[in-house]
């Protein structure tokens, strides 16, 4: 899963998104923590494969 976050600077305006994976948001998130940065955090769906699975047919 990738995830999309948006920072937000001094004023609370939001600045260029990044997409990232998952280990790179653990390291953003503890340092945000650390430094008091306000982010937004959405999951966005990889590319390389479907975002659903298909449905199984039953009878």
């Amino acid at each position: 899963m990738r995830f999309e976050i948006t920072p937000y600077d001094d004023h609370g305006a939001p600045t260029a998104p990044d997409v990232v994976d998952l280990t790179t948001l653990r390291e953003r998130l503890a340092d945000a923590a650390l430094t008091g940065q306000r982010l937004h955090i959405r999951p966005r769906p990889r590319h390389d494969r479907p975002a659903t699975r298909p449905q199984e047919n039953r009878p």
